[in-house]
């Protein structure tokens, strides 16, 4: 693949002697300066206390640093998004209060005017009973800015749960939210947890969801079957009308949500196993507009193909009302990440599992499509390590093992991306290069701390840019 790549260990070097499980990373880029830009994982702070950290880094993503802002029950978070506003430049974030019951558990939406200050990030919204918050923003005219947070709410509209929550002024001092159901069909009691947003800055908002229609297994058992809808729905106006996100409709029963995937069905496992590479499934998904035309949206999603976990990439050219045959099949794809950028073309990351038993790896790749050949995709491998190092039981391991999503992105010509994978320096799973911060020696392919003593390997966070 033609372009310059940048790949980081984010653990800083003061961290060296670090091995907690940093996983389900995500990024911000700041529009204005993409020099400013922040990550998330499920990073303890060192520090312990209340408040959970960030990582910052002011050099477009060289070197990192960890900012203890985010407030919290203890030292660290539950899901955690980030985003930056393009008008304000504040750090916008959605959390999940840890730790909670599923029913219980507790949103907030936070704000803050400056990432790298030490002052905690001010609270917009707490509420409960909500999963997997995911958070964008997007300008809203000359002076406002739009922030939405896809999240599967529990008590909103009960067996409904796919739902947007969203400010069209959320830089005001006093920032007015939102929420909107966005499930026009009857679930079987629930939804999935993935609900994904993509802002044009015309306005056009896409959201994916998937719509449960079917449960068989047992959760506790760990043998849930999930059968389900994947659907898209769009808002015109930037969900600025009395009843938003319901402008696409699907011809079969003329309701709000185009079914782009019928009977999709995979596992919904409440703990990773060793032959899926420790790795909890349930379903992936991501949704990317094209920067220069609205009408072009691009989708990701996970379901059993013969019996197989695979990914599925697709593309719409009229607004989400029609979409392709799959561009793409990858045989177990998680963690789908999709961007387009300012030429139109199509950037796509995941991770693959490859092989079975001692042999099983954990592949990231990223590649991209120009939107002339949407079906041609070059490829370049980021990471390649072994699936059972660090096997699920070291230290602190807790589900899920890598994440339950990975985060891809683009400023102008540029990519950038976060996933979360192990940490062992060692350069042959890293076949196009890699930086750490941390200590490490890639000859023995061992990591220490500040005074020289052995650590074990863990999962890290890794960042990236490329550029075409």
């Amino acid at each position: 693949m033609a372009g310059t790549l940048l790949l980081v260990n984010m653990i800083p070097k003061s961290l060296s002697g670090e091995e907690e499980q940093d996983s389900e990373p995500m990024l911000a880029v700041n529009p204005n300066n993409p020099q400013h830009i922040v990550g998330t994982a499920f990073t303890p702070n060192p520090l312990g206390g209340n408040l959970a950290p960030v990582y910052v880094s002011t050099d477009g993503g060289n070197t990192w640093t960890l900012n203890a802002i985010v407030p919290a029950e203890g030292d660290i978070t539950g899901d955690i998004t980030v985003a930056f506003g393009p008008r304000s430049n504040n750090l916008y974030a959605g959390i999940l209060k840890m730790p909670q019951p599923q029913q219980d558990t507790e949103l907030k939406i936070l704000r803050t005017k400056n990432f790298q200050a030490a002052t905690p990030m001010q609270v917009l919204v707490d509420r409960q009973g909500t999963d997997q918050p995911f958070i964008q923003a997007a300008a809203n005219g000359a002076a406002t800015e739009r922030v939405y947070v896809g999240d599967n709410d529990f008590n909103l509209n009960p067996g409904k749960t796919s739902t947007v929550d969203f400010s069209l002024n959320a830089a005001a001092a006093t920032a007015a939210f939102k929420s909107a159901s966005i499930e026009s069909r009857t679930s079987a009691q629930q939804n999935g947890p993935q609900v994904r947003t993509a802002c044009h800055k015309s306005g056009v908002t896409y959201v994916a969801f998937y719509g449960w229609r079917k449960q068989s297994g047992n959760w506790n058992g760990n043998t849930l079957k999930i059968t389900a809808d994947v659907v898209v729905v769009r808002d015109d106006s930037g969900a600025s009308g009395a009843n938003p996100f319901r402008d696409l409709k699907d011809p079969s029963d003329n309701l709000p949500g185009r079914i782009v995937a019928s009977k999709v069905t995979f596992p919904f496992r409440s703990s990773g196993k060793s032959q899926e590479g420790f790795q909890r499934l349930g379903g992936d998904l991501a949704i990317a507009v094209n920067p220069i035309d609205s009408k072009i949206v691009y989708l990701g999603f996970t379901g059993l193909l013969n019996n197989k976990y695979t990914l599925h990439v697709r593309r719409s050219t009229d607004s989400g009302q029609t979409w392709s045959d799959d561009l793409l099949t990858v045989p177990f794809g998680i963690n789908v990440g999709l961007a387009v950028n300012a030429n139109g073309d199509a950037g796509l990351l995941y991770q693959q599992l490859t092989g079975s038993g001692g042999n099983a790896r954990w592949v990231t790749h990223f590649r991209t499509a120009s939107g002339a050949s949407p079906d041609s995709w070059s490829d370049l491998v980021l990471s390649d390590h072994r699936a059972n190092s660090p096997s699920n039981n070291v230290p602190n391991g807790f589900d899920p093992y890598l994440g339950d999503y990975a985060y891809l992105t683009s400023q102008g010509m540029d990519y950038y991306g976060i996933f979360s994978a192990s940490n062992e320096p060692d350069m042959a799973h890293f076949p196009s290069g890699v930086t750490y911060q941390r200590n490490h020696n890639f000859a023995s392919k061992t990591l220490t701390n500040l005074a020289g003593a052995p650590v074990r390997i863990s999962i890290d966070p890794f960042f990236f840019k490329f550029t075409p």
